[in-house]
């Protein structure tokens, strides 16, 4: 079986140090996956921590203000995820936790993987681990000789269904999975002390094929990704600046440097976005 020694190695070399592993509670596990969405392990311990001090339940976000959540989500990046992990606790604290994976993934900013870890970590309702790009890149690999960009979802499930070792929780298995993506099956894979190394179906390929160049993350410094951070900002400061220049000089260089058209039409998306209070007190958008 392609996942055979997982276990054991597991129980050795697992990351049982995480924080957000130790718990099963849904409102707990939730905050761990919005915030490693995207974001490094390493960015993510402490502020986990933080977050639940502040608000350790969904109805503690829930009667707080959006910007004071924003603000703790400073520094994690995407505030989307923080708007939606707002709304969702909103809900949850009016209806409790939905029972099925539908109605999980209903609720704002929740999708198929984080419906599934939901419904794997915490509630123990399915065998089956959620499917990011780590478990999807392993189980490919391991079980399939392929990348997984090249196997139709489906697949991989059947795999990863099938592969569970027996005795091992779907919660450990899900947890031992992530670590050999995290640890050994990357994109430029490190396959000595992969514990699937043995009997892996990509292993030779690896071996012997030239990897991927990597790309390039796109740039941050005079993105539009960096204004829109700095203007967020500046708008979650009290009092928030009454004007575009007010705003400009709240931002720093990453808005001075930019027209005032160019601010204002950002100012304006977050607004839309609802990250951005629309009160007369905030900046009007002519």
């Amino acid at each position: 079986m392609w996942t055979r020694g997982l276990a054991r190695w597991y129980g050795v070399h697992g990351r049982h140090d995480l924080p957000w592993r130790a718990t099963a509670d849904p409102w707990a596990v939730l905050v761990s996956e919005v915030m490693l969405q995207q974001t490094q392990v390493a960015r993510v311990a402490g502020r986990w921590e933080s977050f639940l001090a502040r608000w350790p339940t969904p109805e503690a976000c829930a009667a707080a203000p959006l910007a004071s959540v924003l603000r703790e989500w400073q520094g994690l990046g995407y505030p989307r995820r923080a708007r939606g992990l707002h709304d969702t606790a909103k809900v949850v604290a009016g209806s409790g936790w939905p029972d099925t994976e539908a109605g999980l993934l209903g609720l704002p900013g929740v999708g198929r993987y984080t419906a599934r870890a939901l419904r794997v970590l915490a509630f123990g309702a399915s065998s089956v681990p959620p499917q990011d790009v780590n478990i999807a890149r392993v189980t490919a690999r391991a079980a399939l000789g392929r990348e997984p960009d090249g196997v139709h979802q489906t697949i991989l499930e059947e795999q990863l269904a099938a592969g569970r070792p027996r005795g091992m929780s779907p919660r450990a298995f899900t947890h031992a999975l992530f670590d050999a993506g995290a640890l050994h099956c990357r994109t430029r894979p490190l396959c000595d002390g992969c514990p699937l190394a043995a009997v892996c179906a990509s292993r030779h390929r690896l071996a012997t094929e030239r990897p991927a160049s990597r790309r390039r993350a796109p740039r941050y410094r005079g993105s539009t990704r960096e204004l829109r951070g700095a203007i967020l900002r500046a708008m979650l400061t009290d009092p928030p600046p009454m004007t575009i220049d007010a705003l400009q000089a709240r931002a720093g260089v990453a808005a001075t440097a930019r027209p005032a058209a160019e601010v204002a039409l950002v100012l304006d998306a977050l607004v839309q976005e609802g990250l951005v209070d629309p009160s007369p007190r905030m900046v009007r958008i002519k």
